[in-house]
């Protein structure tokens, strides 16, 4: 049984506003489904974010290797490294880079390992499997190495407003000035193309949370009995998934020793995608201590990766 996401579901289940924390998608299922996802037309953040990277990659280069020696990426959630790629390639061409590849999902690590070895062997690559800031504790430092930390793919975004402000205090104690944090954000946008983009395409991967407790805890959730929802606030940038309750049931989960009640009508809360404005983005930076170095953006500025340096 996997400890953390027996405890996860206990807590959630058992919370006042019930809910499943939304880290657990990413295992070696969830990963898979996610890469369904991404294929899909109607997403537009992978292909808005790829458009960038391919665009802007030598001036994204630049900015990483100014005044250090060589760089340390950093990324958490490397998935399988896609994206990314493109510019590890660009920046070994000019500077020492060493690429640490945190994630929750051992096969997308095992996957990456395999990969790089076969068509990127130039990349000094290391894999990580564990929580993100416990990971970069141990990555070690030198003073002619800058860290870039990359949290891309609208990553951010999926974080609660107790989880997003959790973020920045602690990753702000383990950076050192000149540091640079590299973010991909979904910006805020009219709702009929989230709707489109995360309604429908997001359903099976939101329906394997509930399989995954069944099928590892021994709970006994029927899918019938719920109904998917999501909804979207314009003015906090929220887009939102539930699923609803149709009528009474109690639900145990066998290796937690747990039955719980949920009411008709009663929601659970499966996660969100946060949109931002630049407004946003540009308080959170000042909030923090970091200081915005460059927005890059896709054609249709749907999305953006920004620079930010920590003071």
């Amino acid at each position: 049984m996997d400890i953390v996401f027996a405890e996860d579901i206990r807590k959630g289940l058992t919370a006042e506003h019930k809910y499943i924390p939304d880290r657990q998608y990413y295992d070696d299922r969830g990963s898979v489904y996610f890469q369904e996802l991404m294929a899909t037309p109607d997403y537009y953040v992978t292909s808005s974010e790829l458009e960038i990277f391919k665009t802007y990659k030598s001036e994204l280069c630049r900015y990483f290797s100014d005044q250090t020696q060589a760089v340390n990426i950093i990324e958490f959630g490397a998935g399988d490294a896609l994206k990314t790629k493109i510019l590890l390639s660009e920046c070994h061409r000019h500077i020492t880079t060493r690429y640490f590849a945190i994630d929750f999902s051992k096969k997308y690590l095992s996957d990456m390992e395999v990969d790089f070895a076969k068509h990127m062997p130039q990349i000094d690559l290391h894999t990580i499997n564990a929580d993100y800031f416990d990971a970069l504790k141990t990555i070690p430092r030198h003073k002619s190495t800058k860290n870039i930390i990359f949290f891309i793919g609208s990553s951010l975004g999926g974080l609660l407003d107790t989880e997003f402000s959790d973020f920045f205090r602690r990753i702000t104690k383990l950076m050192t000035k000149g540091d640079l944090l590299f973010l991909g954000l979904d910006l805020k946008k009219m709702p009929e193309t989230l709707y489109k983009a995360y309604h429908h395409t997001c359903k099976n991967w939101c329906s394997y949370l509930l399989q995954r407790i069944n099928n590892e805890l021994g709970g006994n959730f029927n899918l019938k009995n719920f109904e998917y929802y999501t909804t979207y606030n314009p003015e906090d940038g929220k887009f939102k998934w539930f699923f609803i309750s149709k009528k009474p049931q109690r639900i145990h989960i066998q290796a937690l020793n747990l039955t719980v009640d949920v009411e008709e009508g009663e929601p659970i809360y499966i996660g969100q995608s946060k949109k931002f404005s630049i407004r946003e983005i540009n308080a959170t930076a000042n909030t923090y201590d970091f200081e915005i170095v460059n927005y890059f953006f896709d054609k249709n500025r749907y999305f953006a990766n920004v620079i930010m340096e920590k003071r």
